[in-house]
């Protein structure tokens, strides 16, 4: 049944739903405490800061799902607009799992970089020349922003990271090989083509209206390419949903947890590409 799209939706949508069970799961025990899965007891040992950037980052993707999950029954054009959340969402659990598996300072970094983005939107300056717009006192930003946050006042420290996304699932995949694989390939799935929507490039129109379809002279042909769009992207957020939950639970050491993503992993990996993980 892999080779019919309509299959491949309705599978994935099942698969990502159980995937937001996990997400669920995974969100209590950062923020609330000890629970149990099949009966056995899992805790969170994640420092607190750990825990903090993994929660409120896993918590944005499984929430922007959630309505990725609704659209998805949409068959029209609603289609182009799902792909920026789809992006939203990888990036998210790319991070989600950076945080989990790399030392606590990264955490903290970004943490810290909450604050000062805050005061950043509301003392910026935009444009240049006669074209430009200052949002707060111009003369005050600069002493106050090195006064405050000294570690983001220094050339190309305004991130709260230097590393692009493929550098960061290149470092959680060397602490956890299956989830790295999963990122990548959520990554390679969405990431481009997603841009391309963003910046609202001709390329990025043209892949919705004829680059990306069966066949763009036919009705029928532009019916079939939106569906297979809708598969592609749901692939690409079960993919990274599938890599954070291996990260988090690998790093935790919690074997269900690891056991039951691994099962739906492979029932993801069929619906995307029609082969069962046992024939790899």
């Amino acid at each position: 049944m892999a080779d019919d799209p309509n299959w491949s939706l309705q599978e994935l949508r099942e698969a990502i739903a159980k995937q937001q069970e996990l997400v669920a799961l995974v969100l209590y025990l950062l923020s609330e405490g000890p629970a149990k899965l099949f009966d056995q007891p899992l805790e969170s040992k994640l420092d607190r800061d750990k825990a903090r950037a993994v929660a409120a980052t896993a918590m944005g993707a499984g929430q922007t799902t959630n309505t990725i999950l609704k659209l998805s029954h949409e068959s029209g054009t609603v289609v182009r607009d799902m792909y920026p959340l789809a992006r939203s969402v990888v990036e998210s659990y790319v991070n989600a799992a950076f945080f989990a598996t790399q030392p606590i300072e990264v955490s903290q970094r970004a943490i810290r970089h909450k604050d000062f983005a805050a005061w950043k939107h509301a003392n910026r300056v935009i444009g240049s020349g006669a074209f430009m717009i200052a949002i707060g006192s111009q003369q005050q930003i600069k002493p106050f922003l090195e006064s405050e946050f000294p570690e983001f006042a220094g050339k190309s420290q305004g991130s709260w990271t230097n590393l692009d996304v493929p550098s960061r699932i290149r470092l959680v995949g060397e602490k956890v090989a299956a989830a790295g694989r999963a990122l990548l390939g959520a990554y390679g799935g969405i990431y481009a083509i997603s841009s391309e929507i963003i910046h609202g490039s001709v390329f990025g129109t043209a892949y919705f209206y004829s680059s990306g379809t069966v066949d763009p002279t036919s009705d029928e042909g532009f019916r079939r390419g939106i569906l297979q769009q809708r598969v592609d992207i749901l692939s690409a957020v079960a993919h990274a949903a599938s890599g954070f939950l291996a990260a988090y639970a690998e790093t935790e050491s919690m074997g269900p947890l690891v056991l039951t993503e691994h099962e739906l992993y492979k029932r993801i990996f069929r619906a995307s590409t029609g082969d069962s993980w046992e024939t790899i």
